[in-house]
Protein backbone atom coordinates (compact mmCIF):
# COMPACT_ATOMS: atom_id res chain seq x y z
CA UNK A 1 0.00 0.00 0.00
CA UNK A 2 1.74 3.30 -1.44
CA UNK A 3 0.69 6.27 1.03
CA UNK A 4 1.94 8.84 -0.97
CA UNK A 5 -0.59 11.10 -2.93
CA UNK A 6 0.18 10.81 -6.81
CA UNK A 7 -0.65 14.70 -6.57
CA UNK A 8 1.79 15.65 -4.14
CA UNK A 9 4.28 17.82 -6.11
CA UNK A 10 6.52 18.07 -3.20
CA UNK A 11 7.13 14.35 -3.82
CA UNK A 12 7.47 15.04 -7.77
CA UNK A 13 10.27 17.61 -7.09
CA UNK A 14 12.13 15.76 -4.36
CA UNK A 15 11.74 12.90 -7.21
CA UNK A 16 13.39 15.06 -9.71
CA UNK A 17 16.25 16.11 -7.32
CA UNK A 18 17.07 12.84 -6.48
CA UNK A 19 17.72 12.03 -10.55
CA UNK A 20 19.55 14.93 -10.70
CA UNK A 21 21.47 13.77 -8.35
CA UNK A 22 22.31 10.35 -9.61
CA UNK A 23 22.98 11.83 -13.42
CA UNK A 24 25.05 14.26 -12.00
CA UNK A 25 27.02 11.59 -9.80
CA UNK A 26 27.76 9.30 -13.16
CA UNK A 27 28.24 12.30 -15.39
CA UNK A 28 31.33 13.69 -12.50
CA UNK A 29 32.49 9.98 -12.18
CA UNK A 30 33.02 9.03 -15.89
CA UNK A 31 34.47 12.78 -16.18
CA UNK A 32 32.11 13.97 -18.43
CA UNK A 33 32.06 17.08 -15.63
CA UNK A 34 35.22 17.67 -14.08
CA UNK A 35 35.30 19.11 -10.94
CA UNK A 36 39.10 19.15 -9.75
CA UNK A 37 40.10 22.31 -10.61
CA UNK A 38 41.46 24.59 -7.68
CA UNK A 39 39.53 27.60 -6.68
CA UNK A 40 41.64 29.16 -4.23
CA UNK A 41 43.07 26.72 -1.77
CA UNK A 42 40.73 23.69 -2.55
CA UNK A 43 39.76 21.68 -5.56
CA UNK A 44 36.49 22.93 -6.58
CA UNK A 45 34.78 19.30 -5.95
CA UNK A 46 36.00 20.48 -2.29
CA UNK A 47 34.24 23.81 -2.45
CA UNK A 48 31.02 21.88 -3.34
CA UNK A 49 31.56 19.78 0.26
CA UNK A 50 32.63 22.79 2.09
CA UNK A 51 29.07 24.66 0.98
CA UNK A 52 27.18 21.59 1.38
CA UNK A 53 28.16 20.13 4.56
CA UNK A 54 28.18 23.75 5.76
CA UNK A 55 24.52 24.23 4.98
CA UNK A 56 23.18 21.08 6.33
CA UNK A 57 25.23 20.92 9.77
CA UNK A 58 23.55 24.91 10.00
CA UNK A 59 20.02 24.43 8.14
CA UNK A 60 19.29 21.23 10.47
CA UNK A 61 19.43 22.85 13.41
CA UNK A 62 18.07 25.56 12.29
CA UNK A 63 15.03 24.23 11.00
CA UNK A 64 14.00 22.14 14.83
CA UNK A 65 14.52 25.36 16.01
CA UNK A 66 11.94 27.36 14.13
CA UNK A 67 9.44 24.75 13.88
CA UNK A 68 9.16 24.88 17.71
CA UNK A 69 9.29 28.84 17.33
CA UNK A 70 7.03 28.87 14.36
CA UNK A 71 4.41 25.47 14.43
CA UNK A 72 1.91 27.53 12.28
CA UNK A 73 4.63 27.30 9.23
CA UNK A 74 5.48 24.10 9.63
CA UNK A 75 4.95 23.65 6.15
CA UNK A 76 7.14 26.08 4.62
CA UNK A 77 9.52 25.05 7.20
CA UNK A 78 9.38 21.38 6.29
CA UNK A 79 9.90 22.29 2.16
CA UNK A 80 13.01 24.12 3.11
CA UNK A 81 14.59 21.79 5.15
CA UNK A 82 13.72 19.09 2.92
CA UNK A 83 14.76 20.47 -0.52
CA UNK A 84 17.77 22.52 0.74
CA UNK A 85 19.06 19.19 2.11
CA UNK A 86 18.33 17.56 -0.85
CA UNK A 87 19.96 20.27 -3.07
CA UNK A 88 23.26 20.14 -0.59
CA UNK A 89 23.31 16.84 -0.42
CA UNK A 90 23.72 17.08 -4.50
CA UNK A 91 26.51 18.78 -3.73
CA UNK A 92 28.30 16.63 -1.50
CA UNK A 93 27.16 14.01 -3.69
CA UNK A 94 29.22 15.40 -6.96
CA UNK A 95 32.11 16.08 -4.76
CA UNK A 96 32.37 12.33 -3.98
CA UNK A 97 32.19 11.17 -6.90
CA UNK A 98 34.99 13.30 -8.41
CA UNK A 99 37.04 11.73 -5.29
CA UNK A 100 36.52 8.22 -6.12
CA UNK A 101 36.63 8.50 -9.92
CA UNK A 102 40.44 9.65 -9.49
CA UNK A 103 42.85 7.56 -10.62
CA UNK A 104 44.65 4.95 -8.21
CA UNK A 105 47.98 6.73 -7.96
CA UNK A 106 46.15 10.10 -6.94
CA UNK A 107 43.41 8.43 -4.97
CA UNK A 108 42.63 9.73 -1.96
CA UNK A 109 41.87 8.24 1.46
CA UNK A 110 38.35 7.95 1.66
CA UNK A 111 37.91 6.78 5.47
CA UNK A 112 35.89 9.75 7.86
CA UNK A 113 34.33 11.44 4.23
CA UNK A 114 32.86 7.98 3.59
CA UNK A 115 31.59 7.19 6.68
CA UNK A 116 29.85 10.67 6.72
CA UNK A 117 28.61 10.17 2.96
CA UNK A 118 27.31 6.95 4.11
CA UNK A 119 25.76 8.45 7.24
CA UNK A 120 24.25 11.47 5.04
CA UNK A 121 22.82 9.27 2.30
CA UNK A 122 21.20 6.79 5.12
CA UNK A 123 19.92 10.76 6.68
CA UNK A 124 18.49 11.65 3.16
CA UNK A 125 16.73 8.10 2.76
CA UNK A 126 15.06 8.18 5.98
CA UNK A 127 13.90 11.67 5.61
CA UNK A 128 12.40 10.38 2.30
CA UNK A 129 10.84 7.65 4.09
CA UNK A 130 9.74 9.12 6.75
CA UNK A 131 7.98 12.43 4.26
CA UNK A 132 6.82 9.78 1.90
CA UNK A 133 5.70 6.87 3.67
CA UNK A 134 6.07 4.13 0.95
CA UNK A 135 7.08 1.29 3.44
CA UNK A 136 3.80 0.88 6.39
CA UNK A 137 5.50 -1.72 8.03
CA UNK A 138 8.22 0.90 9.10
CA UNK A 139 6.24 3.02 11.78
CA UNK A 140 6.77 6.83 11.53
CA UNK A 141 7.97 6.66 15.46
CA UNK A 142 10.83 4.47 14.04
CA UNK A 143 11.55 6.27 11.08
CA UNK A 144 11.91 9.36 12.92
CA UNK A 145 14.06 8.00 15.56
CA UNK A 146 15.96 6.77 12.83
CA UNK A 147 16.40 10.03 11.21
CA UNK A 148 16.93 11.67 14.20
CA UNK A 149 20.09 9.48 14.78
CA UNK A 150 21.94 9.70 11.93
CA UNK A 151 22.27 13.74 12.52
CA UNK A 152 24.04 13.15 15.15
CA UNK A 153 26.23 10.88 13.51
CA UNK A 154 26.46 13.05 10.63
CA UNK A 155 28.00 15.82 13.02
CA UNK A 156 30.67 13.41 14.83
CA UNK A 157 31.99 11.90 11.73
CA UNK A 158 32.18 15.83 10.38
CA UNK A 159 33.75 17.12 13.60
CA UNK A 160 36.43 13.96 13.38
CA UNK A 161 36.78 14.57 9.36
CA UNK A 162 37.45 18.31 10.02
CA UNK A 163 40.16 17.62 13.03
CA UNK A 164 41.16 14.79 10.75
CA UNK A 165 41.89 17.44 7.69
CA UNK A 166 42.97 20.27 9.96
CA UNK A 167 45.79 17.56 10.75
CA UNK A 168 44.53 17.38 14.93
CA UNK A 169 44.17 13.68 14.82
Amino acid sequence: MILVKIKDTDFYLALLIAIIVVLLTVATYVHWIDTNFFVGPFYFNHWLTIIGTSYIAIGTPTFVLLRRFYPQKMRILLRFHMFGNLLFFTLITVHVAGQTSRSLADYPSLGLGLAMFVALTLEVISGFAERFPFIPQISQKTNKFIHASLIMVFYLVIGFHVLHVLGFI
